[in-house]
């Protein structure tokens, strides 16, 4: 079983269709990454882990691991973290 498909498992139906948009424009946009659970998390890594979905109650947030390093001129990511940020999407 995919780690997409155990992830779904662990999440409200009504968050499905989300992740499953989520992973798709991640599996296009980086191809070469591998998808893998990890903190209960849906991982996407190459050398380093670069993203994950996470379910919460009411929203889903794409995290980026280096999301501190990136330009954000829309104002989209959030967090305060060293390294981290995010993007919710309800």
């Amino acid at each position: 079983m995919s780690a997409l498909d155990e992830f779904l498992k662990k999440v409200p139906t009504e968050q499905h269709s989300l992740v499953r948009s989520l992973d798709a424009v991640i599996s296009k946009a980086a191809p070469e990454l591998t998808t893998s659970l990890k903190w209960g998390n849906l991982t996407y890594e190459g050398a380093k882990i670069v993203c994950a979905v996470v379910s919460h109650r009411n929203h889903v947030n794409l995290q980026l691991w280096a999301g501190a390093d990136l330009d954000d001129p829309s104002g989209l990511l959030v967090g305060t973290g060293k390294e981290m940020r995010h993007i919710k999407i309800a």
